[in-house]
């Protein structure tokens, strides 16, 4: 492991040595972060669902969540929480469409795949009084024919994930962004079907990353990540626990001075940034394992700290 000492040096070195190629940068960011919050739908984990969108509510961030049409409007205690959230501007829940029964898309004929969305766009109007912008599809995969009934359904935003879609290069006047998922707060064992959370100092690194790479950050959520579990079963009860934790990552991500917004926002923030070249190498000597998540955050801060970097350099 390399020594706090060496990594300071080799970052001041990479800073200050101006004939280096790779000291500066420019590229399209928003420097902010989406949380995306996958399978709404009724009489499933329901006071859990509420529980996460309460939390983004309190603490004022903004939020996007995916709705399962066929599965929407019975549960009056979820369908009435979204219904006093949608719709203000901060913070704002913006709702996307995620399939009418959590189809694989890819399954399904052109004319299919354009009914099935129409289904849950005209649902969520009838609930919330709003047509998404945004779809996400189910089990993150889509073809040629997904995109051809998602135009057709007249959508702007598509999140899969990165191992499904490619970023969009965020410029005016383009037909569709792709805003594909790009990190977790917990992983999903195929063996156990178990989720197991990360610690809020690896995501918030991760999210940095993200940035840095994709200009965006998008952070999936499901809500039995944040519910009790008996055995391999989980249950309606909120784990106190990892929405005590949900809270603190929302906390520290402010503190970052990263910006949390809705999908639909993203290309509102983007804008030119410069980026020292060193970044580079601290994201992926992290990813590699050499430096550790601490290491990372408490060297960007005190470079920011003592202005060696100014703070909108980085992430604020």
């Amino acid at each position: 492991m390399i020594s706090l000492k060496i990594f300071l040096f080799l970052v001041l070195s990479m800073i200050f040595i101006p004939a280096y190629p790779v000291l500066a940068y420019s590229k399209t960011s928003c420097q902010c972060v989406a949380f995306r919050l996958d399978d709404i739908q009724d009489y499933w984990l329901d006071g859990v669902q509420t529980k996460i969108i309460d939390t983004f509510h309190q603490k004022n961030a903004s939020l996007t969540i995916g709705i399962i049409g066929n599965h929407i409007g019975q549960d009056f205690k979820l369908v009435h929480d979204i219904k006093t959230k949608v719709g203000k501007t901060a913070p704002a829940l913006e709702i996307a469409n995620h399939g009418w029964n959590h189809e694989d898309f890819t399954q399904f004929s052109r004319e299919q795949q354009v009914t099935l969305m129409k289904n849950t766009n005209d649902k969520i109007s009838t609930l919330f009084r709003i047509t998404p912008s945004a779809f996400i599809p189910p089990f993150d995969t889509i073809n040629s024919d997904t995109m051809i009934a998602f135009f057709e359904n007249n959508f702007k935003y598509i999140s899969a994930d990165v191992s499904q879609d490619n970023a969009s290069t965020f410029t005016k006047n383009i037909q569709v962004y792709h805003v594909p998922g790009t990190t977790q707060i917990s992983n999903l064992t195929d063996n156990d079907n178990i989720w197991r959370h990360y610690d809020n100092q690896h995501v918030l690194v991760k999210i940095m990353s993200d940035i840095h790479q994709y200009g965006y950050s998008m952070v999936i959520l499901h809500p039995p990540e944040f519910a009790q579990r008996t055995h391999s079963h989980y249950t309606n009860d909120v784990d106190a626990t990892q929405i005590k934790n949900l809270g603190l990552l929302i906390d520290s991500i402010k503190k970052s001075g990263i910006k949390i917004v809705t999908m639909d926002q993203i290309p509102n923030y983007m804008q030119s940034k410069t980026y020292p070249g060193w970044l580079n190498t601290i994201f992926t000597w992290n990813a590699k394992g050499i430096i550790s998540d601490k290491q990372v955050l408490s060297n960007v801060n005190y470079l920011i700290d003592k202005k060696i970097i100014t703070s909108h350099t980085v992430f604020k």
